[in-house]
């Protein structure tokens, strides 16, 4: 049986960010220099890596911190972004969406509590997740 558009609808306002987030398989150190993050997102084929100390999420630093810097020595410490948009696991990806769109982030790291996971969900993951709902 074909949906209506109503029920398209709703099931898109229900879809929670999860289903287009990424889990994080590659984390970085604050003490990790440019280069060694280079070489990471490289490798990798990512242009996001969340750098955490003690298994703690203390910041993110990103494809466009690094590569246009003259001292490939510089650290994770000093490069990455401190204020990393952070949501719960479940959160509704109409609340992300909005909020990346009104304040312009770029990424947000999503955290399921009860297995103390992390994924993350860019602006990328959004067009994405816009195309498939148009198709």
């Amino acid at each position: 049986m074909k949906k209506t558009a109503e029920e398209i609808l709703k099931s898109i306002k229900d879809l929670p960010v999860d289903e287009y987030a990424t889990p994080i398989s590659i984390t970085g150190e604050l003490n990790e220099t440019a280069r060694d993050l280079i070489i990471k997102m490289d490798e990798g084929e990512v242009r996001h890596i969340p750098i955490f100390k003690d298994g703690t999420l203390m910041g993110m630093v990103s494809d466009r911190d690094v590569r246009n810097l003259g001292d490939e020595e510089v650290t994770a410490e000093i490069l990455m972004s401190k204020d990393v948009y952070e949501v719960a696991s479940g959160t509704l990806l109409r609340e992300v969406v909005f909020e990346m769109s009104s304040k312009k982030i770029g990424s947000v790291i999503v955290k399921d509590a009860e297995t103390n996971e992390y994924s993350i969900f860019t602006s990328v993951d959004a067009l994405n997740a816009l195309n498939e709902i148009l198709q």
